[in-house]
C-alpha cells in the first residue's frame, strides 16, 4: 500500500517534540501515513540520542536504539528555532503543515513568536499540540518533570510496592508512552473537527494529568467513600 492511500497519507507534520512523548505521538502518526518532518537543534540533536540502549553498548547519536524506535518513518532536519533567522523558516514550514507538535516549557514558543498565538494566525487550520510535565496553566507549569514525577504526582506509584516501604516506579517509560497516545488521541479528534467545521486549535497535553485519569478508579473510590487503593503485600 503507498503513503498515499493510509489515512493521513495528506498530512504533514512539523514535529519540534523530544525525548518520549511528542515523538512517540508522532511516530504514531507517521505509521498512519503522516509525512513527518523532524526538528531538531543542531549540533547535539533530540535528548533521546543519548538514551541507550547501544549497539556494543558503544553510546553513538546515530546508534541509540531508543532514537531509532520512536523516530521510525519521518524525515529529518536541523533548525536553530531560537535564532531570527530558524525562527523565520519555521513559520514558512508552518504556513504549509497540518500537525505541529512540541515540548519546549511554556511560555519559550511564544517568546520566539512561534507560538499557537502567532503560528495560529499565519496558519488558521494548524493543530498545534503543547506536551509539557504540567501543562501551559497552573501553578506547577513552570515545574521539570520526568517520568518519575509524572509516575508519582499522577497516583500511580502509590499502589506499587509494599505497605511498610517506600512507594516504587514502575519500569521503563509508562507514564510518557501513555502520554504520547493521548496527544495522538487529541491529535486525531482535532483532526476530525478540523475537516467537519474547518478550524485548527491549540492542544495541551499535561503528563501529570494523563496519568491521574488513568488512575481515576482510585479516585472514585474515595468519592464513594471507599477506601483508595494503597499498596498491598504479595499474597505469596
Amino acid at each position: 500500500m503507498l503513503e498515499s492511500d493510509l489515512t493521513l497519507g495528506d498530512i504533514r507534520v512539523l514535529d519540534l517534540s523530544e525525548d518520549v512523548a511528542g515523538p512517540f505521538c508522532t511516530k504514531l502518526l507517521a505509521g498512519l501515513g503522516a509525512e513527518v518532518v523532524k526538528v531538531e537543534h543542531p549540533g547535539f540533536g533530540d535528548v533521546s540520542r543519548r538514551a541507550g540502549p547501544f549497539p556494543n553498548d558503544a553510546p553513538h547519536p546515530e546508534k541509540s536504539t531508543s532514537f531509532l524506535y520512536l523516530n521510525t518513518g519521518k524525515k529529518s532536519i536541523t533548525l536553530d528555532i531560537t535564532s531570527q533567522t530558524g525562527a523565520s523558516i519555521l513559520r514558512c514550514l508552518a504556513l504549509d503543515c497540518d500537525i505541529l507538535v512540541e515540548s519546549v516549557p511554556p511560555g519559550h514558543m511564544d517568546q520566539w513568536n512561534l507560538g499557537y498565538s502567532s503560528l495560529g494566525r499565519l496558519n488558521p487550520r494548524i493543530i498545534y499540540t503543547s506536551i509539557t510535565p504540567f501543562g501551559q496553566t497552573g501553578p506547577y507549569r513552570d515545574y521539570k518533570g520526568s517520568e518519575l514525577v509524572a509516575q508519582a504526582m499522577g497516583a500511580l506509584m502509590q499502589t506499587i510496592g509494599l505497605p511498610d516501604r517506600e512507594p516504587l516506579k514502575i519500569g521503563g517509560n509508562v507514564a510518557l508512552y501513555t502520554t504520547g497516545m493521548s496527544a495522538f488521541s487529541a491529535v486525531m479528534l482535532a483532526l476530525y473537527v478540523r475537516d467537519t467545521e474547518g478550524y485548527g486549535q491549540h492542544i495541551d497535553v499535561s503528563a501529570m494529568e494523563t496519568i491521574t485519569v488513568a488512575q481515576i478508579h482510585s479516585s472514585i473510590h474515595h468519592q464513594f467513600g471507599r477506601t483508595p487503593t494503597r499498596r498491598e503485600s504479595p499474597l505469596v
